[in-house]
């Protein structure tokens, strides 16, 4: 049985108290953290443990990604970056002809590679929504990906039956989906020694007729796991529902207090980005207690000018989490920069400093993350119990120098200096010395580069540099 005991380390807690213990230490035993204090007390304790010497780092709780779609990172590079705002219109423009070819093969290759960035940037924890349901074994291959990579992950499979904002090729009979939710319910639920978590999701209200919402809460209610949805774009403020026999409308347009009517809404009900909602609604999440999963850097990627209400999320009492989205809407699976964004965004869009502080950043980065996706009993903090998902951070970096104040530092001057020096989860070590111990990274960066060519090459998009043939730039 693995018995660590990392030490001499400024450990950042996150637990109820906030406690940043200088000199401090965490003794690890199996997948569970035993004891968390100063060094020189748990050396007593714990001195036939494995010394792991954090030469003066930050010894803290591995990140938690509250939103990301791990299938998607063939999509890096692809983003709306210079073709105008999003539109807001009912009819989402989407890629099908590439999406169709994201197979099982390509879901594994593509969530390895996601695994290997989210690691080398600190997060231990990730939620993942997938909905590219062309080929029903595709979401085997992202979990299969985890599996191997040794990270934590809640993986929902996103369903949507509604014409509107989704083509038709993307739909699926409400029982087929949940048939096929509560088959990889049942294959992957707290598999991989319990770090790998399901759910179930209704992948947004606007592509989802009311059957679907209630038919997939119910099954996640049924199973004893969580559900999902994404909230955002034109119907969360529209009053014109254009899925038919439905009554948005009534509501104002307003999604929110339209969920809550039909009883999913609760503790166990992520409600994804949230940048249409309203001071009203946000009382609705309050009262129910439903989480938020915030993701700011990825809304601004895709030109929108709705800032999520978050500061009054949180003088509310809604838990809301901290997300990259994918690299679709991101280009990056860095936390740190997120974290730095968000703080950022915050003040400029309400003109207040106060507006974001770094510590209520870190606090929805570790723990309202982990509280977001119900697994604060488990993930977040470093206590007394919990499971052993650490990250060191190197102090001796660019940015990091002087520590006055360590929880600015983490926020506002980590981003790409890269200090992550080791990456523990569920007890083993899964990142060390520069490199991810559990993937061969160079040969995930050979398959993914061969993969995202194969599929750009089959579109006919690729030109005789092998670069897009619609960049404005000319290669030679």
């Amino acid at each position: 049985m693995t018995e660590y005991l990392l030490t001499k380390g400024l450990v950042v807690t996150m637990d109820p108290e906030r406690r940043v213990i200088t000199d401090g230490a965490v003794a690890v035993e199996g997948n569970r953290i035993l004891a968390v204090g100063k060094a020189p007390e748990l050396a007593k304790d714990y001195g036939s443990f494995e010394v792991i010497d954090a030469g003066r780092g930050i010894i803290m709780p591995g990140l938690v990604n509250a939103h990301s779609h791990l299938f998607a990172m063939f999509s890096r590079g692809l983003g709306a970056d210079g073709h105008g705002k999003r539109s807001t219109r009912s009819n989402y423009s989407w890629d099908i002809d590439r999406l169709s070819l994201y197979d099982k093969e390509a879901c594994l290759i593509s969530a390895t590679l996601a695994a290997v960035e989210m690691l080398r940037a600190g997060i231990t924890t990730t939620q993942d929504s997938h909905y590219i349901n062309f080929h029903l074994d595709a979401i085997d291959g992202v979990a299969e990906a985890v599996r191997d990579s040794g990270m934590r992950a809640v993986i929902g499979r996103g369903c949507w039956d509604a014409p509107g904002m989704a083509p038709p090729e993307m739909t699926e009979d409400v029982w087929a989906a949940i048939r096929e939710s509560d088959k990889f319910i049942k294959n992957w639920n707290m598999k991989a020694d319990g770090r790998i978590r399901t759910r179930v999701e209704a992948s947004m209200l606007a592509q989802c007729t009311d059957d679907m919402m209630k038919a997939t809460k119910s099954l996640a209610e049924k199973r004893g796991v969580g559900w999902a949805t994404h909230v955002q774009y034109r119907l969360a403020t529209s009053k014109v529902d254009p899925r038919q026999g439905n009554k948005l409308g009534s509501y104002e347009g307003r999604a929110v207090d339209y969920m809550d009517s039909l009883g999913i809404l609760g503790p166990d009900s992520l409600l994804i980005h949230c940048t249409h909602v309203d001071e009203k609604e946000i009382e609705t999440l309050a009262r129910t207690e439903t989480p938020v999963a915030h993701c700011p850097l990825a809304n601004a990627y895709g030109g929108s000018s709705k800032v999520t209400m978050v500061p009054e999320m949180n003088s509310s009492g809604v838990v809301v989490g901290l997300g990259t989205d994918s690299v679709a809407t991101n280009d990056s699976l860095d936390l740190f920069q997120v974290m730095k964004f968000d703080a950022l965004l915050h003040k400029v869009n309400s003109g207040k400093t106060s507006a974001m502080t770094a510590e209520k950043v870190l606090e929805m980065t570790t723990i309202e993350s982990a509280k977001a996706l119900q697994m604060d009993a488990e993930v977040g903090s470093l206590e007394m119990g919990k499971k052993a998902d650490i990250i060191i951070l190197n102090r001796n970096k660019s940015g990091m120098v002087p520590t006055l104040n360590p929880v600015k530092n983490i926020v506002y001057s980590t981003g790409n200096n890269r200090p992550i020096d080791k990456v523990i989860v569920d007890g083993k070590i899964v990142f060390r010395d520069g490199e991810v111990t559990t993937i061969d990274e160079v040969q995930i960066y050979d398959r993914v580069e061969e993969k995202s060519r194969a599929i750009m090459n089959k579109l006919g998009r690729l030109d005789e540099f092998e670069t897009l043939n619609t960049s404005p730039w000319k290669f030679s």
